[in-house]
Parts: C-alpha cells; sequence; structure tokens
C-alpha cells in the first residue's frame, strides 16, 4: 500500500503510467525501477532505458 501513495503523490506519475503502459507492466514496477530498482529481465532493462533517455535516472547497474 505504501508504493501505491508514493507512485500516486510523484511529480512524475504520468510518466511512469506511460512507460507502464508501453512496456505492460505496473507503475509500481517502473517506480521501483526508477529509484533504484535492479533489472532482473530483458523489460526491466528496456524500462530502465527509457527511464534513462527521459533524465529520470543517470546510470543503470547492470545485472
Amino acid at each position: 500500500m505504501k508504493k501505491l501513495w508514493k507512485v500516486w503523490f510523484s511529480k512524475r506519475r504520468h510518466i511512469y503510467m506511460e512507460i507502464a503502459r508501453k512496456y505492460r507492466s505496473t507503475p509500481w514496477k517502473v517506480y521501483h525501477l526508477g529509484h533504484g530498482g535492479r533489472g532482473k529481465t530483458p523489460k526491466d532493462m528496456k524500462i530502465l532505458e527509457e527511464l534513462q533517455q527521459r533524465g529520470i535516472i543517470s546510470y543503470i547497474y547492470p545485472w
């Protein structure tokens, strides 16, 4: 429930939701990856690359 509130009240909520729709994931997963989560699947890595292109994260940590 805590993640829900963090995503819902985030300034970048619309970006997380847009990326989640694009890659058929959840906004909570995108939020987690954008705040230090590690990518474990190829889909996660694509989401991380998208976040990096949009300037939300600066570095992608390798698997």
